[in-house]
This record gives C-alpha cells, structure tokens and sequence, in this order.
C-alpha cells in the first residue's frame, strides 16, 4: 500500500469514534424519556459545548497526536481545519438543545460546506493532490528548534493550540443554532461579509497558486524564477488570502452579534492577532530569500498589507504580470469595500433584542428612577396646576426640572425612564422639539442612560408619535427606540416599543447575561375606531405578540452555556396608559400608597397582562396617567404600580406633593462573594416636598416569593389516554 492511499485511509477512520459516539447518543436520546437516560447521556444532553470541547481534545488532541507521533509529521491537522467546522455546524445543529431559525441555519450551513471546499480545494492542489505529503513548515521550524522535546510539546503548539483557536471562531455557530429568532437585515449583512471572504480567498489562492506553479516551471528550465507576485489581489495587498479568511471569520461573529451574543467575537479577534503573527513570520521568511529579498522590500514600501488599497509608488516593483482580466479584479475589489463598509455598520449596537450595555453595578444593584407626567410646556413662562396660592406666582416648569435634579443628586439611579406625557400636548406647543429637549435635560446633564415612551397628550403638538420618538433617539446618552429592529418586516402597532437587558456587573461569571429585562411599550393615545367616543387606546395584538417572542428568546438565552440558569430572569414592564386590571383596587388595605382617582384605562383588555401572567417573569408594570394615584398592588404575581405625577403643568392636588418612583434591583451574593441572579424588587417614591421625603418602600418581589398553591380538582378512578 502506497503512502498516499495509507494516509487518505487514516484521515478517513481518524474522527469516527467522535461520529459513532455522537450518532449513538442522538439514538439513545429520541429513542428514550430524560429519566431513561444513562447519566453520560443526559451530561452530553445538557452540555453541548463542553461535549464538543471533550470530543475535540480526545479525538483530535490526543488521537491525532499519537498518529502524528508514530508518522513523524503532524500533517493531518491541516487537513482537517477544513472539516472540523463543518463538522461543528452538523453537530450544533442536530444537538437536542439546538433551537434556531431553520432558514439562517440552512444559509450558515451552505456557507461552511463552500468555504470548506474552497479551503480543501486549496489545500490538496498546493499538496499536488497528495495525503500527507508534508506538515506546515511553521511545525518544521518548531521541531527544529526544540529537538528531543518536540515530541511532548507539540502536543500543545500543534493540538490543544488549535482547540482553543478552532473551537473558539467556530462559537457562531453553537450561537445561531442556540438562538430562535426571526430574520432580519443583518442576516444579509452577514452572508455578504462571509461570501465576499470566501471569493477573495479564493481568487488570492489561486492567483498564488499559478505563480508558484509558473515559478516551478521556470526552475526546471533552468531560467531565473520571477522573485514577486504583483498582479490581481496580490497587486493591491500583500496577502489578500488572509483578509479573505478573516473576512469568513468576522461574517460568523456578526451573525452572532446580530442574535445578541456578540462575545463570541473573541474567538475571531484571537484568530485575527495569531494571524498577524504569522504574517510577520510569513514577511521575515521573504526577504531572508536572495533572489526575491530586494524585490520583496520594494514591495513592501507600496503595498498594503492586509487592506487593499492603491500603490505608493508603482515602479519600484519587480512584477509578474500575465494577461488577468483587470474588470474582474475591479469587481472583487468592490465586493470587498461593500462588505467592509457592512462590517463596520454591524458592529455598532443594534437594537433587535435590547443589547445595550447597561449592567448591575459593583454593588450588585441596579435603580431606576420613573419620571411620568411632565406635561412640559415652556419652561419659565409655564403656568403651574394646583398649587397654593403662595406659590403660583414663583411656580413653573422650572421647578419639574429642579425636582427631577434634585432626585437624580439623592438617588444617583442607573437608568432613567420618561414613562409618557412628557410634554404637554393639549395643542398648546408649536415647537415639541425644543420642549422635549428641555425637558430631558436633568438626565442629558447629569450623563446618565435614560429612555422614554409616549403617553396620550405628547403628540398634541407640530409632531407625530412617529417623528417624537425619532427625535428622541437621536439626543444624548438615550437608550430609547423608535421600535424594535426589524419591524419593518414584522410590523408593529404604536412608537416606541423596546427592550433593555441588564446585564451582571463586571468581574461576575454572569458578565454576558441579563438578569434584569425592562420592556418599554407603546400604550397609544385614544381608539381611533368608530364607536368608541374619546376612549383610551390599548397596547395591541401584535405588541403582545412582540413582547412574547422578546420574553421566550430572552429566557432562552438566559438558561443556555455559559452559566446556564435554572429559572428566569425577572423583567419589569413600562407603559403609560395602564391596564384595566387596575382598576380591581379600591381598598387601602389591597394597596401601598393611594387612589385618589378613578383608573382611566382602555374600554378593551387587549391581553397584555394575561400575557404577562402565563409567561411568569414580569414582576411589575408601572404606569402613569393617572397623576394622583401613587399605589402600588399585587395581583396574580405581578405588582401595578402607579409612579404619581411629577410635573407642574400637569394636573395635581394642592397640598400633595409632586413625585417619582424608584426600583431597585439587587443580587444575590455567594458564600464566596461571587454576584449571582436578582435576589430581589423594591420599589419606594421620592417627594418634591421640604425633606425631599422618601416613602412607601415596600418589597416588590423576592427569589423567595411563592404564589398560593394551586388545588387542581384531579380524577383518580378514572385512568386518562
């Protein structure tokens, strides 16, 4: 048996204890309940990565060794950084805790296979179609450096290396078969960036390709061998080949981004700088070349290393230049700018799932202060409502941004939530830009992450909902959106429909998580259907829906590697107009804090908090409107709360003081003094009375909190089928 058919047979059988491993416990899996499976079984059911990982290091780092150890060359690694991706995209995709969009799936998968292919491709036409013919020279020049040792430190320069490299750029794909969530522009983005790197490479590949090969020829001849490549790619850049790569590589991670789980770029950037090492090795080997080493200088003082781009100065190149089709360089050069200018649009934060960085602090707390009814009108010169007398002449907007002040100074919160009404409306403004600005200036001055959502008088104004909340994200230290990403292709009623996560504080294992979702949404003005005579609108089907899907995915990703969680994570809910279940509370002793007016909600329940209710996690909606109601009660498991008007031009009543509402979250601590999941909920109100009084602190919710037993009647004569 020949080399060449010996060493086709060993990368062939090397990773089929990793394949009849898998396929036996995906047998074992749909053939059998939880209960029934063997405990390695169920481990490799609830770990897919570190069932990767563990398959990689006995497979290839140890198997692949040994192989390698007994050939003297350790070639067969090359071979199959080619196939361990494809074979990682199968294995994320049929995992049984794989949950993904079949559609990104089946584009990410096709994607691989060609990139695999181009990259075999290359591989085995550089080899002159050979298995094993030789291992990289940057293993030659190791084992000549370290001489006896070589045999035990390969292990780790040569295998566990690549684990770490190969599992680390392969994350995207466990991410978007981890992730079901709908698709969206970045998806096109994304397959652009991947498909232009893989068109480079190509072309980059075989443009070296033929002038080694034409070298090789020349030196049969006997003829001097032409000293530099400079035409194609390779005119503009120095290696085009490892920008295509990269490209392939950074096209995976925004598809992760775009899905939330924009860490996983660590494995790309780590590639990336290993690369940048190589090329320095690459570029030193070059010029200690005789015949090419002045040539190769030339070139490197015009060329660009990685980025194409035009020549400093083109005749100081010794060239090789055979007939190229100069049109179809100028096409791939497009392509590359086009993408480029796409990766970089894609690494700004994007707003499909809330994936602002907003974190617990080191404290493990995270405050929010709500500010609800403003009814801002023209700062100064706005008349205050239903204050005394001594202080009407003295009294206007300016003492709702003193307030406001004065509570972000005592407070000091993380996030700052304008919950509607925040002008005045009432046809009474002709510039709702300038009155908006005035009146998000404490939270703009003070620098602090603040959003808001619109109540029913806002657009009573020279702007539209549409145009307000376009406004809005457009001033300074907003988190606000004018609604979800992509609701372009899935529509959405209402401006202003978004969702924060607040993720663990710095140094806490759960750094990548939201502990904390605070969903903002829009709850309209009055119904605009013929028979309802100025009623309040109501948050719609397809907001319900929205919130739905946002809450599933975000629970999702909350019990998935890494730190998987075995509950979910708390969220809070903010909308203006409130929902009619709060108008069950009429007693004081149903409730903390007061009802001094009747609840002017929506004639229609659209839902909402039925929702909230079968989805578990919302532990309080927190609404405005009413501006004289403050009380806060608990139904189903889910807290109402009212915030109490904050403005002076808005309604009130003489003698109660103007106030806002604050929720805090905190942590749990380990034993160890590592931050865990929320431990609890509470909420209390800020007066703008002399003291600056701080009442009704009363604990939301707990880890510990239980609902009252739920006694099912149940039938145990009669056996159901």
């Amino acid at each position: 048996m020949n080399r060449n058919l010996r060493n086709a047979i060993i990368a062939f059988l090397a990773p089929l204890p990793s394949i009849v491993f898998y396929l036996s416990f995906l047998r074992s899996y749909s053939s059998a309940s939880d209960p029934e499976l063997s405990y390695i079984h169920s481990w490799c059911s609830n770990h897919p990565l570190l069932l990767a990982n563990l398959l990689f290091f006995l497979n290839v780092n140890f198997l692949f060794w040994v192989i390698g150890l007994l050939q003297s060359s350790h070639w067969m690694i090359d071979v199959y950084w080619t196939v361990i991706p494809v074979m990682l995209v199968h294995y994320f995709a049929s995992h049984p805790l794989g949950e993904y969009n079949k559609w990104r799936s089946m584009v990410v998968v096709i994607l691989t296979w060609v990139w695999s292919v181009r990259l075999t491709h290359n591989y085995f036409r550089r080899e002159n179609w050979e298995w094993g013919a030789r291992e990289d020279w940057r293993f030659n020049d190791l084992r000549k450096q370290y001489g006896k040792h070589w045999w035990w430190l390969s292990f780790f320069s040569v295998y566990v290396s690549q684990q770490i490299f190969l599992i680390g750029i392969c994350l995207p794909l466990y991410t978007i078969h981890s992730v079901d969530a709908p698709l969206n522009i970045w998806d096109f983005v994304s397959s652009a960036i991947c498909l232009t790197g893989i068109v480079m490479a190509y072309f980059a590949d075989t443009q070296l390709h033929e002038f080694v090969t034409q070298n090789q020829k020349l030196k049969e001849q006997g003829k001097p061998k032409i000293p530099n490549l400079d035409t194609g790619l390779w005119y503009y850049s120095r290696h085009p080949n490892y920008l295509g790569e990269q490209l392939w590589w950074w096209g995976l991670v925004v598809f992760a981004w775009n899905l939330g789980q924009g860490w996983t770029l660590i494995g790309a950037l780590v590639n990336t700088l290993c690369l940048v090492y190589v090329t320095i090795l690459v570029e030193r080997r070059m010029v200690k070349q005789e015949y090419r080493a002045e040539a190769y200088r030339a070139y490197q003082k015009t060329t660009s290393v990685w980025i194409p781009w035009f020549k400093s100065r083109v005749d100081a190149v010794i060239t090789y230049s055979p007939n190229k089709n100069k049109h179809t360089m100028g096409k791939i050069l497009a392509l590359f700018y086009v993408s480029l200018i796409c990766l970089g649009l894609s690494v700004s934060p994007v707003d499909a799932y809330g994936r602002r960085q907003l974190r617990f602090n080191s404290n493990g707390r995270f405050k929010i202060l709500q500010v609800s009814d403003m009814h801002y009108g023209f700062g100064k010169e706005t008349q205050c409502s239903n204050v005394t007398p001594e202080e009407l002449p003295y009294c206007s907007d300016l003492n709702t941004t003193s307030f406001i002040q004065r509570t972000i100074a005592s407070e000091k919160p993380d996030l700052i939530v304008f919950s509607g009404d925040n002008v005045n409306g009432m046809c009474e403004s002709g510039d709702a830009a300038k009155t908006m600005n005035m009146a998000f200036a404490p939270a703009i001055e003070a620098r602090i992450p603040w959003v808001a959502i619109l109540g029913n008088h806002d657009q009573e104004s020279d702007m539209t909902r549409e145009t307000m909340m376009k406004h809005i994200v457009k001033m300074p230290y907003t988190l606000s959106e004018v609604n979800p990403f992509g609701s372009g292709i899935f529509p959405i009623d209402g401006f202003g429909n978004y969702n924060l996560q607040i993720e663990g504080p710095f140094g806490s294992p759960l750094f990548f998580k939201s502990l904390l979702n605070v969903y903002m949404l829009d709850g309209g003005d009055y119904v605009k259907l013929d028979g309802f005579a100025f009623n309040y609108d109501w948050v719609k089907s397809s907001q319900v829906n929205w919130y739905e899907h946002a809450s599933k995915w975000l629970e999702m990703e909350y019990k998935r590697w890494p730190f998987p969680q075995k509950s979910t994570a708390p969220g809070l809910v903010y909308v203006h107009i409130p929902v009619p279940e709060f108008k069950r509370f009429t007693e004081p002793r149903q409730m903390t804090g007061v009802r001094q007016e009747q609840t002017c909600s929506a004639p229609i329940n659209s839902g909402l908090f039925t929702k909230l209710v079968e989805r578990g996690e919302v532990k309080g909606i927190f609404s405005g409107h009413d501006h004289v109601n403050d009380f806060c009660a608990t139904l189903n498991g889910v807290n109402l709360c009212y915030a109490g008007g904050s403005g002076y031009h808005g309604y009130g009543k003489t003698g109660w003081a103007r106030r806002v509402r604050v929720v805090e979250a905190q942590l749990e601590k380990t034993k160890y003094g590592r931050w865990k999941a929320v431990d609890k909920i509470t909420t209390w109100k800020r007066l703008d009375d002399k003291n600056h009084s701080l009442i009704d602190t009363q604990l939301l919710w707990s880890k510990n909190t239980t609902l009252d037993t739920n006694y099912r009647f149940k039938c145990n004569k009669i056996k159901q089928h």
